[in-house]
């Protein structure tokens, strides 16, 4: 059953235009359909899920999601037309793209990737198209949250309007950005990048001296990762030490799971001066984790490099 849309959500989303009434859906933490409308007619579609994209298509793009992953070379053609018969006679009850990885056919991490691609194109289009309105429809959507993306994940013009507006502060206003550092762009374009993970609880980027740059923690999750970062450093010293033992080198990742959670360690470079942090409970999955970390560690690097 259709929900329907509250005169707030109307406000501002309904008829405006579309990188308008889009960033206002992400921002509330919407979901539901968003229709694309041009001229009275329907161009695209996007699909909201609190505030994430779930999926988007374009009526510009020339071809399917499907056929898209032929054409990159993903999946042989034979075994493509295989599966989406029996995506079509499940009557479409099941994701293709979980069809797909069922079949060994793709890698969870592969599919995320590919996804990504095929939706991005989607709003990248419609976000250059002035005359483009959108429509909500409201109503929770069953999608898998792992292959779900942040606004800046898809449109990453947005990463770099935020980049550019931390680097354009005046040195003087450094002591009230420290002061309130919620209000740090960099803090929520990059690590709020990584709440899309299962199990996600908080992100830390420090340097190995102890210094915090930067930190995320989830909806509902109450810690102060300034208190927290000390028992990380210890076990990072720990895993040093141990990888100069064993003659294997410096760390750059380093991962351990816990009874009611995982640590995760990515250093941003092989200086090991500066690391990025992640803490998950036990529903992470080491690779969806590591895969992600590492898509972020070049704007991290940014980051560590305007110290």
């Amino acid at each position: 059953m259709e929900l329907a849309v509250g005169d707030h959500v109307a406000e501002i989303i309904d008829g405006h235009s579309f990188p308008v009434a889009l960033r206002n859906a992400v921002e509330i933490k919407w979901s539901g359909i968003l229709n694309a409308m041009k001229d009275s007619q329907q161009v695209g579609v996007v699909v909201l899920r609190d505030g994430h994209v779930a999926w988007a298509v374009s009526n510009t793009q020339t071809e399917n999601f499907a056929s898209f992953l032929e054409r990159i070379g993903m999946v042989p053609k034979d075994r493509l037309d295989e599966v989406v018969l029996k995506y079509r006679s499940l009557g479409k009850s099941k994701k293709l793209g979980a069809l797909l990885e069922e079949t060994g056919l793709i890698s969870h991490a592969l599919l995320r990737d590919c996804l990504k691609a095929h939706v991005s194109a989607a709003i990248s289009s419609m976000m250059a198209d002035s005359e483009i309105i959108l429509q909500a429809r409201g109503g929770e959507m069953v999608v898998d949250t792992s292959l779900i993306f942040l606004l800046s994940e898809v449109y990453p013009a947005l990463q770099e309007e935020a980049l550019s507006e931390v680097l354009s502060h005046d040195p003087k206003d450094a002591d009230t950005l420290n002061e309130n550092e919620e209000s740090l762009p960099v803090d929520r374009v990059i690590l709020q990048d990584l709440a899309a993970l299962p199990g996600y609880l908080y992100s830390v980027v420090s340097s190995t001296g102890g210094d915090q740059l930067a930190y995320h923690v989830a909806d509902g999750v109450s810690v102060d990762t300034t208190q927290l970062l000390p028992s990380i450093l210890v076990w990072l010293g720990a895993s040093t030490l141990s990888s100069n033992e064993l003659k294997i080198g410096k760390v750059l990742f380093g991962f351990v799971q816990s009874e009611e959670g995982s640590l995760f360690v990515h250093m941003v470079d092989t200086r090991n001066n500066y690391f990025l942090a992640v803490v998950c409970d036990e529903k992470a999955k080491l690779g969806v984790v590591r895969h992600k970390m590492s898509e972020l560690i070049p704007d991290v690097r940014k980051l560590t490099e305007m110290q």
